[in-house]
């Protein structure tokens, strides 16, 4: 069974907690924060090893563990390798979505880099795959909003509801992209309406959902 699910919920108390849900607030409104993502999921899978079952040593020396957590590591966000090679290799992408007029080049994004040649891998077929996506849904103060464009969301629920459709949408413009399907999640990891520039009252938030590739029948 793999330890990424057990892993992602445990971010997601991470995220959770208030410093962290402030600080992610902070950037989430200003910019994508995938990057600051990536490497927090790196730092915390790493720090905390033992809960996901990856402490194990490659030999005898104290500090050289079996299992390699890189980011952007062959060109994924997140790398983890068995420096053994008895068990497959796991990539994890990592995307924010905002509810502006890219979102639907965001989620075709998602699906395609689920499947994406991974470099200097023997076995690309082997590799188990995952997405974790940050959901932001805002409504800037009109003074506030710049050139921001929205897209055509009326609400949060409808903004995850096209989120969802869109992962398995069949329509030719996705470019035979893999259909994808949420393993957790969406859950809301705080509320955006004391966030700066945001006009409380809208149901602005943050979400975290856990993707994999969808087994088609």
């Amino acid at each position: 069974m793999s330890f990424v699910p057990h892993f992602v919920e445990h971010l997601i108390g991470h995220l959770q907690k208030e410093e962290r849900h402030r600080m992610l607030a902070s950037l989430a409104v200003t910019s994508a924060p995938e990057h600051w993502l990536s490497l927090e999921s790196a730092a915390l899978l790493g720090v905390d090893r033992e809960k996901f079952g990856l402490a194990e040593r490659l030999d005898e020396r104290p500090n050289v563990p079996r299992w390699l957590v890189a980011a952007e590591r062959k060109k994924v966000d997140l790398w983890i390798e068995d420096l053994k090679g008895v068990l497959p290799p796991v990539s994890i992408e990592f995307k924010v979505v905002h509810n502006n007029k890219n979102a639907y080049q965001k989620i075709w994004e998602i699906r395609r880099d689920i499947a994406k040649i991974i470099p200097d891998t023997e076995h690309n077929d082997s590799v188990e795959r995952w997405a974790v996506v940050m959901l932001v849904f805002s409504r800037f103060y009109d003074d506030q909003s710049g050139n921001y464009s929205y897209g055509n969301f009326d609400d949060s629920q409808s903004f995850l509801e096209a989120f969802s459709k869109g992962l398995c949408d069949n329509d030719p413009w996705y470019q035979d992209a893999p259909r994808l399907e949420s393993e957790i999640g969406p859950v809301q990891i705080c509320s955006l309406d004391a966030a700066a520039f945001i006009e409380p009252g809208h149901g602005s938030g943050i979400y975290l959902t856990l993707m994999k590739r969808k087994k088609e029948s």
